[in-house]
């Protein structure tokens, strides 16, 4: 069974059967083994993986309710998570009171993600980009940083990567869409580009950490940076994509360093997982796997091995694969695991509807039948 397989004719009916609150709206966070739902608040950065997650199926040509799915699911971000001023707030209980009302960078960036993958697919949500310059215009009013990116209030006097990552991708997503206002979103995701290759990214390893300065200078925690090796590959596929759309040789080049550096250093061989984290010294860290590591090797891989060509880069493309492929081994077809320990061992939890996301992202990515 290819993953596309997997994600169709298992996954994503699921999903729509156990993990969706069809009482108060929204979607559950977790399903245990036996498919009851949790009762653990609401985030947005969950609703909106989820409307992604759903879409997917839709670009994939999966037959199930999408429609039903994604308007149930856009309701209920639109009416407890995001303002018509375009503010974004963190949680909610399960009836939409909400508990964090803060804006998180995090739940911004997966908001015009899941707006952009809507706005792909159907008319039916043609409000979608409106809303989504109004979440931008806000950001850019109220949050950004001289030096570049963004502050986040949850982080204050640190900059950090990941949620910089995540917008840009939500910008690419939006420039790569047809019959919009190409530059107005190429012009925000190229400002996160240039942010990665002059500021973040360290000239001499060609790592990207995790943690910096408001100045965008790199942090040592406890006298440590720390990388992720995930982060690499998630980097480098993202890169890759600006550099098609810019023509910049110089993103296609430090895409390719990364996802090279994250091979070499972030990959545990016998286990054949990415691992949490290494450090300045490009050294091992916390050998803990996590599923959405695996995910981001097989996006870098993809698009790397197609673009050069090299028996090298298929066979790193097929150990990726095969990576990813111990963690969709769960029992109940279509659930996963989320967490490995460093003797290689899953972890006995509830599973995260939040790594769909990364699944069907990856899925999508590698899969010549997505539209």
């Amino acid at each position: 069974m290819t993953l596309r397989d997997w994600l169709i004719c298992d996954s994503l009916p699921l999903w729509a059967t156990y993990g969706v609150d069809r009482e108060f709206g929204g979607y559950f966070e977790k399903l245990t083994s036996n498919l009851k739902p949790s009762s653990d608040p609401r985030r947005a950065r969950l609703v909106a993986r989820q409307i992604y997650f759903f879409a997917v199926g839709s670009s994939l040509g999966w037959e199930g309710p999408q429609d039903d799915l994604l308007v149930h699911g856009y309701t209920y971000l639109m009416d407890h998570f995001v303002s018509k001023e375009g503010r974004v707030c963190a949680t909610c209980t399960k009836n939409g009171q909400i508990i964090d009302d803060r804006q998180h960078l995090y739940d911004v960036a997966f908001v015009l993600i899941a707006l952009a993958k809507l706005s792909s697919i159907s008319n039916r949500f043609a409000d979608a980009e409106d809303v989504a310059r109004a979440i931008e215009s806000r950001l850019r009013k109220e949050y950004l940083n001289p030096k570049g990116g963004y502050f986040d209030v949850t982080t204050p006097g640190i900059q950090c990567a990941n949620p910089h990552m995540h917008l840009f991708e939500a910008y690419l997503a939006w420039a790569e869409l047809k019959g919009l206002d190409h530059g107005f979103w190429f012009e925000r995701a190229t400002h996160f580009a240039e942010l990665a290759l002059n500021r973040m990214i360290l000239p001499n390893s060609g790592a990207l950490p995790e943690f910096y300065d408001a100045n965008w200078k790199p942090l040592f925690i406890n006298e440590k940076l720390d990388i992720e090796p995930g982060h690499q590959f998630e980097w480098s596929w993202l890169l890759a994509r600006w550099s098609y759309l810019a023509d910049s040789s110089e993103a296609w080049d430090a895409s390719m360093r990364l996802c090279y550096l994250a091979e070499q250093y972030g990959v545990d061989s016998t286990r054949n997982t990415v691992i949490q984290c290494i450090n300045q010294f490009l050294e091992p860290s916390d050998l803990t796997s996590r599923l959405w590591q695996q995910t981001e090797r097989l996006k870098a891989w993809h698009v790397h091995s197609n673009a050069i060509g090299t028996s090298d880069a298929a066979m790193k493309l097929s150990k990726a694969y095969q990576g990813l492929g111990q963690f969709i081994s769960f029992p109940r077809s279509g659930l996963w695991f989320d967490t490995m320990n460093s003797r290689g061992e899953f972890l006995d939890e509830d599973i995260k509807a939040s790594s769909g996301y990364h699944l069907a992202c990856a899925i999508e990515a590698i899969s010549p039948l997505a539209r």
